[in-house]
């Protein structure tokens, strides 16, 4: 089985699991339909395969896991709902955001909604009491470590900094985008059975792999097909995100080229010439190159993480999963 029948048959475990969490008929439909207008988009559904593959390694079963893997799906369709209003995307995975369709009010409110289905889902857990309050606990961490990392960056924005290092960067997306992916793979491990240095060693590996996922989503919005990366091309130019490639750029550009390039991220540009310009500039100075090695290493990393685990089915589809993650092109 290839890593796409696994993130298949894992995505429909989830889509099954989801509807029992929030039945399609469920009332309000001012909050529900545009729930599963959303999660009716799809998406890769990785996490919770890492989540179910990281307790399958330790010797647990995958169902043990789904409510939480479930619970995270949920958490991270809440996040996209409240990001894209934050960033004012136009784009969800190739149809317009949920505050382009409904307007901002109903779609901060569908969020809401998703973070509580979000503990209805783990409530559903069969997990002895004691067990499914720790995993409850290890999922709050992750989920606040997500909010702070979020806050770090919108906070760049707000103070219009652009005097950032790459470890301003790291520490950044180590909350905004790693630790959910690493709270994924330590509670399922968790939840597996697996000993105090598996779920540590399983949480390393989701960090890393976490890292370099957003790394490698940062170059796809500089470098991919909008057709197939379902958002629009140039988005982080008119946001004027601040990434590892843009990062890279000022720090090796000459004051003329760092202060006109600073000029277009701060003016919210959405003129495709100056957007087209300034990734032409992004490449030609190679901070595009620079981003994708800096993915392959804490990808590398990652997977010589898992020589610590136990070598079984579930720990090569995880390893074919992280390619993936770094190589995909949407």
């Amino acid at each position: 089985m290839d890593i796409f029948e696994t993130l298949s048959a894992d995505a429909k475990l989830v889509e099954r699991s989801m509807q029992q969490v929030i039945p399609r008929n469920k009332k309000p439909s001012e909050v529900y339909s545009l729930i599963w207008d959303l999660l009716d988009r799809g998406g890769k559904r990785f996490r919770p395969s890492l989540c179910m593959l990281s307790c399958q390694i330790v010797g647990g079963k995958k169902t043990a896991a789904l409510p939480a893997a479930t619970a995270i799906e949920l958490f991270h369709n809440f996040t996209l709902i409240h990001d894209d209003i934050e960033d004012d995307s136009l784009l969800r995975r190739g149809k317009p955001t949920l505050h382009i369709l409904y307007g901002t009010p109903l779609a901060i409110n569908a969020g809401d909604g998703l973070f509580m289905m979000v503990w209805r889902s783990m409530l559903s857990s069969k997990l002895p009491p004691a067990k499914n309050l720790i995993s409850l606990r290890m999922l709050l961490s992750a989920f606040t470590n997500v909010l702070e990392g979020q806050a770090k960056e919108l906070n760049w924005y707000c103070a219009q900094s652009w005097k950032l290092s790459e470890k301003d960067y790291f520490d950044m997306v180590d909350g905004k985008t790693a630790a959910l992916i690493e709270g994924a793979c330590g509670v399922g491990a968790f939840i597996g059975g697996g000993s105090q240095q598996q779920i540590k060693t399983l949480s390393s590996f989701g960090s890393d792999i976490g890292i370099a996922f957003q790394i490698q989503d940062d170059i796809l919005n500089i470098a991919g097909d909008e057709k197939k990366y379902g958002k629009e091309i140039g988005g982080d130019i008119t946001e004027g995100k601040r990434t590892l490639m843009t990062i890279h750029y000022l720090a090796h550009a000459s004051k003329k080229d760092r202060f006109a390039m600073i000029k277009i991220l701060n003016s919210k540009t959405k003129k495709k010439s100056v957007i087209l310009h300034t990734i032409r500039l992004l490449k030609a100075s190679g901070s595009v190159n620079y981003a994708k090695m800096i993915a392959r290493r804490y990808a590398l990393r990652a997977k010589a993480a898992l020589r610590g685990v136990p070598q079984k089915n579930a720990t090569k589809k995880l390893i074919n999963l992280a390619d993936f993650l770094i190589n995909r092109d949407y």
